[in-house]
């Protein structure tokens, strides 16, 4: 079974790139459900991540306290801003 996989495997990148594209997503979703690994995330939502990564370690190497109020405050200000950015342009 191993060869013939490997075979079309080698195959795919000759494929057109809307049949590049179906294959990537099928084959992405059945790991999802027999592998159980993590979904792929976008580049948008991993810049996202990787600037609220930057956020919080300049946070840390801040030091000082803040209450669940204070976060939140600051993290619900920091959404509608972006949320306005987002529908306007």
């Amino acid at each position: 079974m191993n060869k013939k996989l490997e075979s079309i495997i080698d195959r795919v990148f000759t494929w057109p790139e809307e049949a590049q594209v179906e294959a990537l997503r099928a084959l992405t979703a059945i790991e999802e459900r027999h592998v159980r690994v993590q979904p792929a995330i976008d580049d948008e939502d991993e810049r996202k991540l990787s600037v609220l990564r930057e956020t919080i370690n300049r946070s840390i190497e801040r030091g000082g306290s803040f209450t669940d109020e204070d976060v939140e405050a600051s993290i619900s200000s920091r959404l509608d801003g972006w949320e306005r950015t987002r529908k306007h342009p």
